[in-house]
């Protein structure tokens, strides 16, 4: 028996237009999209001009001086969705549809008036149901007088019935932003409200060209150091330009940026990468792609020097009182987490475990009093280290390195200056962890460091490294965490009355 032969074929519905509209985070987003239109038609060895005018309702972009388009390019190009004719690393916008997005992204109605470079006349038509997608198109073009020189290119966009709100000094900033490159070369010309977009030149003292080779093309750029303090209204970091125009945010090329090390506010900088992809709306770039994780690994090298020279400069405001206390931290956390890698702590939910105490769990007694033969201390050769009767007298000692791959085990314990919104962080620097405890954070500053706050605060970042914990398991694992490191210390004396609170010294086992 044979069986009757079916065809299916895809089909697409003109409703589907509609979703990219949204596709914008702002209407200073959609905005840029249309400038960026307008700067991939320009015509080297001419000057673009882009003139914005910002009025109730009704946003007007005017293009003079590029290629222009006529009746042919507005059907081929501007009306046909989902396909350019620009190819990778020559024109910014190669998705076929950003322009025509942007307009339904701002409003309802719009016009266009264009003319090619060398036309006497231009053509034009509107729509005032631009966002009823129902169906596509077909419009009527109309003559219409060019108000430029022949020779010059035109194109007049207006978009109507606008519901989204620009503010004209957040556009201007963020114009000069995006194209500061372009801008800085002459190559656009740009205007808000007749009111010329302009860029303030870089105010660093120390500065060095890039020019190194990744993804197969040769990255050219700069990077160096605003003045220390460096000023509030700057934001630090590498600045990524495709073909002139700004993609995503400043970049750190997998180095930790000001949140971990406050001194890195400093540097600031930039590389053009023509031949990295992009997101569809510049957002970021193809962070997956061979071309970006080859000039990141090459771009992190080349910075590594500068990063560590500040990261090391920052740390001189820290207290040695609090350094002391983050070493004695360490070392009781290095002691509890064998509890937890001995399968005793944490091995079930309340109730369920098979430990001396109440349900199974592991008592505060029981863990006092280690194991016969005691577990060899691995900080410390020989065994176990005997208390001493002042803890912050003992001379530290660096850490076991470990691996960042490697199970949890014991993580260097820091202080660090970092921004005063951060408590901490578990980092990987040179293949070691590290637990970074900010010396800025408000509640740091009240505690003045003592031995509670920072073995609270660390064993915090060490818990969320534990897998796959939800919420109210890693609340009870802090917690048990929490009391068997305090069992590990010696407790404090009760004070007298109207005395002093003073920072505890004491000894990290029995």
């Amino acid at each position: 028996m044979t069986t009757a032969r079916r065809v299916v074929r895809e089909r697409i519905d003109p409703r589907l237009t509609a979703s990219l509209f949204a596709n914008y985070r702002s209407a200073v987003d959609a905005m840029l999209e249309l400038v960026d239109n307008a700067v991939d038609s320009r015509i080297p060895g001419r000057p673009l001009r882009v003139d914005v005018a910002l009025r109730p309702g009704r946003i007007v972009l005017t293009v003079t001086g590029g290629r222009g388009m006529g009746p042919a390019e507005l059907e081929r190009d501007y009306l046909r969705w989902g396909a350019s004719r620009k190819r990778a690393g020559d024109r910014i916008g190669r998705y076929g549809q950003g322009g025509k997005a942007a307009i339904g992204h701002l409003g309802n109605r719009f016009s266009i008036i264009a003319s090619r470079a060398g036309d006497a006349s231009a053509v034009g038509f509107e729509d005032d149901a631009y966002r009823d997608r129902s169906r596509l198109r077909t419009y009527e073009l109309h003559s219409r007088s060019k108000p430029v020189d022949a020779e010059l290119g035109f194109i007049r966009i207006e978009v109507g019935e606008v519901d989204r709100k620009v503010e004209p000094k957040r556009l201007m900033a963020r114009l000069g932003e995006v194209y500061r490159p372009l801008l800085e070369a002459v190559d656009i010309a740009v205007t808000v409200d007749r009111a010329p977009v302009a860029v303030a030149p870089w105010d660093v003292v120390e500065r060095h060209d890039i020019a190194v080779r990744g993804g197969g093309r040769i990255v050219r750029g700069w990077f160096g150091l605003l003045a220390d303090p460096p000023p509030s209204s700057v934001v630090a970091g590498i600045r990524v330009y495709h073909l002139g125009r700004l993609i995503g945010s400043p970049d750190w090329f997998g180095h930790p940026g000001p949140a971990l090390h406050p001194g890195l506010n400093r540097l600031v900088g930039e590389v053009e990468l023509p031949h990295i992809p992009v997101t569809m709306n510049k957002s970021d770039v193809d962070r997956d792609s061979p071309e970006w994780l080859a000039v990141e690994t090459r771009l992190h090298s080349l910075l590594a020097p500068i990063v560590r020279r500040l990261a090391r400069a920052e740390s001189d405001g820290v207290e040695p009182s609090a350094v002391r206390t983050a070493e004695q931290v360490r070392r009781i956390l290095a002691r509890a987490l064998r509890l937890l890698e001995s399968g005793k702590l944490f091995e079930s939910e309340a109730g369920t475990g098979g430990g001396e105490g109440p349900g199974g769990q592991l008592t505060l007694e029981r863990a006092e009093r280690p194991a016969s033969p005691p577990a060899p201390d691995e900080d410390a050769p020989g065994g176990a280290e005997p208390a001493s009767p002042d803890g912050a007298e003992a001379r530290p000692r660096p850490p076991r390195p470990t691996g960042a791959g490697g199970g949890r085990g014991t993580a260097e314990v820091v202080v660090r200056a970092l921004d005063p919104r951060l408590r901490s962080a578990m980092v990987v620097e040179d293949g070691v962890r590290r637990v970074v405890i900010n010396s800025r954070y408000p509640l740091f500053e009240v505690r003045r460091g003592d031995l509670w706050y920072q073995l609270e605060t660390a064993l915090r970042e060490v818990c969320v490294t534990i897998p796959e914990a939800t919420v109210p398991e890693f609340e009870r694992k802090v917690n048990e965490l929490m009391l068997v490191s305090l069992s590990l210390t010696g407790r404090p004396k009760r004070r007298k009355a109207g005395a002093a609170p003073r920072q505890s010294k004491g000894a990290w086992a029995k």
